[in-house]
C-alpha cells in the first residue's frame, strides 16, 4: 500500500454538536483494575518497582474462560521528559477505552537519570513480550496491541517500531503492533530540533538526555530509521496546532513515513485547549478522540 497522510478536519467530521468538557472520572468504573503487575522478575532493587503495569480490563481474571473473546489492547507509555512521570498519569483514558471494548494497559519504565533511553526502549519491548505471554489471563489479546505514547513516551513508541533492531533482539513479531499513536512529541528528528526548531529549554533538555553527540541524536531519532524499515504499522500523530515544534516535527515525520509506504493520520489537538491534547483524550465531546477511535477501529 502506498503511504498516505490524512489530516482529520475535525470540525467537518464531528460538526458543532460536540462541546468539550472538563475531564471527570466515571465513579461507576466499568472495568477491573490490577495495579503494579510486574513484567520482569522481581528483585530487591528500585528498578523492579519501575517495571510494572496497571491493567484495566472489562473482565476480571475470575471471569475469563477458554471461550472468552480476547480484546485488543491499548498500551500506554507516559510522558515526562524521559526522567519523570508515572503510569498513573492516564486521566480518563481507561474509562473511555474499556467502554469502547479495549483493554488499557499503562506501563512504568526505568527513568533517566539513573538509566539510559536504551533501557527505556528495552523495557517497552519487554512489557510487550510479557503481554504476549500473560495478558490473556485478563481477557486481553497480546497479539493485538495499539502502542500509544505521550511526549517522550511518544518518542519511545515510535522509536521502538521504526528501529526494528529492538524487536528483533527479543525475537518479537512486529505484527502484533497493529498501530502506533504518538501524542505531541517533538523528538521524531532530534537533530532538527537541536539545529532549527527547539527553544533553548528544549535543546538543553535534549542535550541532557541525548548528549551533544550528533550520532547519538540520529540513533535516537525515529525518523532516521524509517527509510530502512520494511513493515511499519499505521501511525496516528496528534500534535499541538499552536506549538510550532510539535506541528513541524509531526509533519516531517509523517512525510518520512508516507514516503516509506506507511499509512499516516495527522490529528490536531483542540483549538480551545491545544496544550491538553493528551489529557483530553476520552473526554466527552473531544474532537481528537472522535478521529482517534475511528483510526484505531480501522486497524483492529
Amino acid at each position: 500500500m502506498n503511504g498516505k497522510i490524512y489530516l482529520f478536519l475535525l470540525c467537518f467530521m464531528a460538526g458543532s454538536a460536540f462541546s468539550e468538557v472538563a475531564p471527570g472520572k466515571d465513579e461507576t468504573f466499568g472495568f477491573n483494575l490490577s495495579r503494579d503487575v510486574p513484567y520482569v522478575a522481581q528483585k530487591l532493587d528500585q528498578s523492579a518497582r519501575l517495571r510494572t503495569l496497571d491493567i484495566y480490563s472489562p473482565l476480571s481474571p475470575d471471569e475469563v474462560t477458554e471461550e472468552t473473546e480476547l480484546l485488543p489492547i491499548i498500551l500506554y507509555v507516559h510522558g515526562g521528559g524521559w526522567a519523570f512521570g508515572d503510569k498513573s498519569d492516564v486521566n480518563v483514558k481507561p474509562h473511555y477505552f474499556t467502554a469502547q471494548g479495549f483493554g488499557f494497559v499503562s506501563m512504568n519504565y526505568r527513568l533517566r537519570w539513573d538509566y539510559k533511553v536504551y533501557d527505556q526502549v528495552v523495557d517497552l519491548v519487554t512489557a510487550m513480550g510479557w503481554l504476549g505471554r500473560k495478558v490473556h489471563e485478563w481477557g486481553l489479546d497480546g497479539r493485538r496491541i495499539v502502542l500509544m505514547g505521550h511526549a517522550s513516551g511518544g518518542h519511545l513508541a515510535t522509536l521502538v517500531t521504526a528501529d526494528s533492531s529492538y524487536l528483533e533482539a527479543e525475537s518479537m513479531d512486529s505484527g502484533r503492533i497493529k498501530a502506533v499513536i504518538s501524542i505531541d512529541s517533538s523528538s521524531y528528528d532530534i537533530r532538527r530540533l537541536m539545529r532549527e526548531l527547539g527553544s533553548f529549554v528544549e535543546r538543553r533538555q535534549h542535550e541532557l538526555i541525548f548528549t551533544a553527540d550528533e550520532k547519538v541524536w540520529d540513533a535516537a531519532s525515529p525518523i532516521t530509521h524509517v527509510p530502512s524499515s520494511t513493515t511499519l504499522p499505521p501511525h496516528a500523530l496528534l500534535y499541538n496546532p499552536e506549538r510550532q515544534v510539535s506541528e513541524l516535527q509531526a509533519k516531517g515525520f509523517a512525510k518520512a513515513l508516507t514516503e516509506a509506504g506507511v499509512e499516516v493520520v495527522m490529528i490536531p489537538g483542540s483549538d480551545s485547549a491545544p496544550d491538553r491534547t493528551d489529557e483530553l483524550i476520552g473526554v466527552s465531546g473531544n474532537l481528537a478522540t472522535v478521529a482517534l477511535i475511528a483510526f484505531i477501529r480501522s486497524q483492529i
